[in-house]
């Protein structure tokens, strides 16, 4: 069975290093087809973390998101290139957030 739209999901981990991050998954239905391919389902996946550990002053460092007309894409160069976008190649927001997973665990796991 599928999830109901509209999904908002906010947790904390913590990296590797001590800081935390925060973790958001944003799903939703819009009326917009054209400009949230495929089917008007706008999708955000983000991870915020502390510039300084103890501090709060929190920076995006992994964004996954969905609109015309990059189709779904990452922010690559975060937090310093915001506006580099990279494609992912995924068909919808389930794949995404599988996608968005996988750079999570890269993140909490890195040394």
């Amino acid at each position: 069975m599928a999830p109901t739209l509209p999904i908002n999901l906010k947790w904390i981990e913590t990296d590797q290093s001590g800081r935390t991050c925060v973790v958001s998954v944003k799903i939703e239905q819009t009326k917009e087809r054209d400009f949230y391919p495929p089917d008007g389902i706008k999708s955000v996946f983000m991870v915020k973390r502390e510039k300084r550990m103890g501090e709060e002053n929190f920076e995006t460092i992994i964004l996954i998101d969905n609109h015309a007309p990059f189709g779904f894409h990452e922010h690559p160069n975060l937090p310093d290139k915001s506006k580099v976008r990279q494609s992912i190649h995924v068909s919808n927001w389930q794949e995404a957030w599988f996608f968005f997973e996988i750079k999570i665990k890269e993140l909490l796991d890195e040394a």
